[in-house]
């Protein structure tokens, strides 16, 4: 597709014809020398030729627009279009990286992404091309080609046998160990059991996360598809202050205080799984078998296998979903078992003003450390309203959730009913969909949790400003 300033190069180029120049290289013409023509003259002769398919002429007038200026958008795009419509995609490849990185306008920057694209697509290339389709997003140059740049993304993403997508995450906390507020450990109906040490406590710092999950087609026709899936997770904390904690030693003494390693709350999960999806009527019904390994504090803590099905339909703005897996857990250091179940349910409905979703699930855990088995049911609510405050665009999170260890035991105390804590959360998110990068803008969430319990150790507030990148479409 050719840009306004090509549009205008090639009135330019007729302009010139009507002078008296002769297009070069076409029958019954006389071939003009094209060092005495001048860069505009040239950029629009180039353009000219290009759009009527001439392309040994329109290579040769752009490589001699190069000579004057090797930074020239324009001749870098008709290298990368001739190129590519003859084969050449490695010289395509090249070139249109060259035409976007000299671009000066959203325009220019628009179809050089666009054909860089389409040279990823013959090539296979599928990350890059995804990546090329959002730049056509970012610099769309109106509404219109906006539109229509977001539903080429979302074909591309159709067709592609490759998915994948990286949400990264930064959070500074004032608690990012989940430590207790109160030193004194206290179990309902019950007095003081014991003192918490250093690092059972509550400590500030900041938090990061990474989390990749990519996805290939290996198999697929009308309706259906089946992927092999890979997914990693990192979680890394940097503690304020360098807290310390102590031990007593074998003979009774209190020893020398030591530094809280960061590795401690460190945590990571790799995974491969099997996926497949088929068309049910109007829903879409999937299923997943998964395993992996999880590691805590640089150190394997266990592998699991597990299986998922879930089924979501949509009933005009509506659209409904449900939800159910089922994970064994083998520990690695602990003679420990754990069976996890969990099944859900989710909504999300346009409404005239925003968009509003949630869902609500429940969570069963059986193990063989009395412990560790628990139940829980929780649900949550967000809203996305259109309305901005500004260049702003926010939304609302909340959520509550209610958690029962019906075997809790610290020493010979067992609080009535088991252990139970009550979670509320909220959440306020903010970005403007006017700083993004290639489809990705960054956003702000002031996040506030608290947990009630009957054991004082498992009560907690947690304040924390997480930074990240969402999509804008």
């Amino acid at each position: 597709m050719l840009g306004g300033s090509q549009i205008a190069r090639l009135i330019a180029a007729l302009i010139v014809s009507c002078a008296g120049l002769p297009a070069i290289g076409q029958p019954g013409t006389t071939e003009i020398d094209l060092s005495k023509l001048s860069q505009p003259q040239l950029q629009a002769l180039a353009a000219d030729l290009a759009a009527q398919g001439l392309d040994p002429q329109a290579l040769a007038t752009a490589e001699q627009i190069l000579l004057r200026d090797p930074e020239d958008a324009l001749a870098h795009y008709i290298v990368a279009l001739v190129t590519l419509r003859n084969g050449q995609t490695g010289v395509a490849r090249t070139a249109a990286r060259l035409s976007f990185r000299s671009a000066e306008t959203d325009r220019q920057h628009f179809e050089a992404a666009r054909i860089a694209g389409k040279v990823a697509v013959a090539e296979q290339r599928w990350i890059q091309a995804q990546y090329w389709a959002r730049q056509t997003i970012q610099f769309a140059p109106d509404p219109i080609r906006r539109d229509v740049a977001v539903g080429d993304f979302r074909q591309l993403r159709a067709v592609s046998p490759l998915a994948w997508s990286l949400r990264l995450g930064l959070r500074p906390s004032n608690n990012v160990n989940g430590g207790a507020e109160d030193r004194l450990n206290v179990i309902d109906g019950y007095d003081a059991v014991g003192y918490l040490s250093e690092d059972a406590m509550a400590l500030p710092g900041l938090l990061a996360t990474a989390n990749l999950d990519a996805s290939y087609r290996i198999a697929g026709g009308r309706g259906h598809e089946t992927r092999l899936g890979f997914s990693a997770y990192l979680r890394a904390v940097e503690l304020e202050g360098s807290p310390t904690r102590q031990y007593y030693t074998a003979d009774g003494k209190l020893g020398d205080p030591e530094r809280i390693p960061n590795s401690e709350y460190s945590g990571a999960s790799l995974g491969v799984d099997l996926r497949h999806t088929r068309r049910l009527g109007r829903g879409l019904a999937g299923a997943k078998i998964a395993a992996g390994q999880s590691w805590e504090a640089g150190d394997p803590s266990y592998a699991y296998l597990g299986t998922e099905l879930s089924y979501g339909k949509s009933f005009g703005p509506l659209h409904l979903s449900v939800g159910g897996g089922l994970e064994a857990r083998d520990w690695t250091a602990d003679p420990r078992r754990d069976t996890r179940s969990q099944i859900g349910v989710g909504f999300a409905r346009d409404l005239p003003k925003g968009r509003l979703s949630g869902g609500v699930s429940l969570v069963a855990l059986d193990s063989t450390v009395d412990n560790a088995q628990y139940w829980s049911v929780s649900g949550n609510v967000r809203y996305e309203p259109e309305a901005r405050l500004g260049p702003l665009a926010f939304s609302f999170g909340a959520g509550l959730g209610h958690s029962v260890y019906p075997d809790y035991q610290i020493l010979y105390f067992a609080p009535d009913g088991g252990r139970q804590d009550d979670t509320l959360f909220a959440e306020i998110g903010l970005w403007s969909p006017e700083i993004s990068h290639a489809g990705f803008a960054p956003e702000l969430k002031l996040q506030a949790i608290s947990v009630d319990s009957n054991v004082s150790r498992f009560e907690h507030t947690e304040f924390a400003v997480a930074v990240g990148l969402r999509s804008t479409f």
